[in-house]
């Protein structure tokens, strides 16, 4: 029977510990922030729709991407649409989007925009708008979030706001993404030193 060499499987047990120390430190993480998408605690069950003198509505082309309509009932009298959710501890965080912005209306005479705490900001006023670089906002527990379409005259066409959701660039990085780069290392050095061997 051979004699087993232990000395040989020292870059092992050596990746054994390092692994084992990466899922202790994964363990320690804070929570990844809020990586904003409409799935999860920002299903948009959760979210409430509110029209004042309209007859908008919001329609989903995927998980990421919202599309909220603004009123065009032919009032010829201001209106909001307005998408809300209220911030609990689950959803607190950085809330990161993009946007573009579409109406057949006279420049000025619609906006889109966000809504925190009930204050409105816009972010589009003529047609063709678009985000430069992503919009980012801080919410914490108690925030009241969501976006409005807004029309002056409630005619000759909506106001179209397109939020498209993307990760928090400030989150924490995925456990995997840190497992894979200590294993990485771990196997590195083991091939190295078979290498040399």
């Amino acid at each position: 029977m051979n004699k087993i060499d232990f000395a040989s499987y020292r870059p092992i047990i050596t990746l054994g510990l390092a692994t084992s120390a990466a899922l202790g430190i994964m363990s320690t993480l804070p929570s990844q922030a809020t990586a904003f998408s409409f799935t999860g605690d920002f299903d948009p069950s959760k979210w409430t729709l509110t029209n004042i003198n309209a007859d908008g509505s919001t329609i989903f082309s995927s998980l990421d991407t919202m599309i909220l309509t603004g009123g065009d009932n032919g009032s010829n009298l201001p209106g909001t649409t307005d998408w809300t959710i209220p911030i609990n501890s689950d959803r607190a965080g950085n809330i990161s989007f993009d946007w573009s912005y579409f109406t057949l209306d006279t420049p000025g005479f619609d906006s889109a925009g966000f809504l925190l705490n009930g204050i409105y900001t816009p972010l589009a006023i003529q047609d063709g708008d678009f985000s430069t670089s992503a919009v980012s906002i801080n919410v914490i527990t108690g925030d009241i979030f969501g976006f409005r379409a807004a029309t002056s005259s409630n005619s000759d066409g909506p106001p179209v706001l397109r939020v498209y959701s993307i990760p928090d660039p400030s989150a924490v990085p995925e456990p995997s993404t840190i497992l894979g780069a200590v294993m990485g290392l771990g196997f590195g050095a083991f091939f190295k030193r078979k290498l040399r061997s």
